[in-house]
């Protein structure tokens, strides 16, 4: 049992470092990413903040005054942003 896992060792070790060390970036992506998700209003918050924002049309942006797009995030829900001058906004959840 141990020769067979020495050969395969041997010949995959740079595949198994490299499956590694790949999993434990994107580990860390995510913890970092986190982090950064929650540093968003949500979008009562922002509405809360922006009172004039919030129009028949949806919400639009408070520095430029235009409407809001919307960027999709992987398995988070949305965050939506300015499609004018880029500015993030707000997030939403995933329902």
């Amino acid at each position: 049992m141990w020769n067979s896992l020495l050969v395969f060792w041997d010949q995959y070790h740079g595949l198994i470092i490299g499956f590694g060390a790949l999993g434990l970036v994107l580990l860390f992506n995510q913890f970092v990413y986190r982090r950064y998700w929650t540093s968003y209003p949500t979008r009562e918050a922002y509405v809360a903040a922006h009172p004039g924002c919030d129009t028949v049309d949806g919400v639009v942006c408070a520095t430029c005054r235009r409407k809001a797009l919307v960027g999709p995030v992987a398995g988070r829900g949305r965050i939506y942003r300015c499609g004018w001058c880029d500015t993030e906004l707000y997030c939403v959840d995933a329902a």
